[in-house]
């Protein structure tokens, strides 16, 4: 299962550097649903539920997120709203430890980096987040998202040197 675990590390991390260096935020939260799918069962694999449920959860996300982009329409504030109180519900349920609180802290980060419209906020986040899960990568063993983490942090501070002139 281990290896498993880190070989679906390797996918969700090609999907979701990629989808960083994008520039159109329909084909990011495209690349980064598939991504949290993976991510998900990487973390599963692991036993590291707190991280598999934001996962999942981020899935479902992302997935609304991407519904509207796609639609060309605005996402309302209660959409995140709603998305904030279940992470936190799910985190609740999940926590097991101090430690299991950071992948809640970084899927409320996320959620609200996509939300709004600046994706130089977007991206900032992205490097952010991606300091935490190297520490919370580190600790649970997801060694190959440790990599994956500090290729995040480049393909971040690359795209915001491109887009955000």
């Amino acid at each position: 299962m281990y290896v498993l675990a880190q070989i679906m590390g390797v996918l969700a991390i090609i999907l979701w550097v990629f989808s960083i260096l994008l520039k159109n935020k329909k084909d990011i939260l495209l690349s980064q649903v598939v991504a949290n799918a993976i991510y998900g069962i990487e973390y599963s694999l692991l036993g590291a539920f707190s991280a598999a449920s934001m996962n999942f959860l981020s899935f479902i996300r992302l997935l609304v997120y991407y519904l509207f982009a796609k639609k060309e329409k605005e996402m309302p504030e209660f959409i995140l709203i709603i998305f904030s109180f279940l992470i936190l519900i799910l985190g609740f349920l999940t926590l097991d430890g101090v430690l299991s609180i950071i992948p809640v802290i970084i899927t409320l980060l996320y959620a609200y980096s996509f939300w709004q419209k600046d994706l130089k906020i977007a991206r900032i986040i992205y490097i952010l987040a991606a300091i935490l899960w190297i520490y919370y990568n580190f600790k649970i063993g997801a060694f190959i998202g440790i990599i994956g983490n500090v290729l995040e942090i480049i393909a971040g501070v690359i795209s915001l040197k491109k887009y955000c002139k």
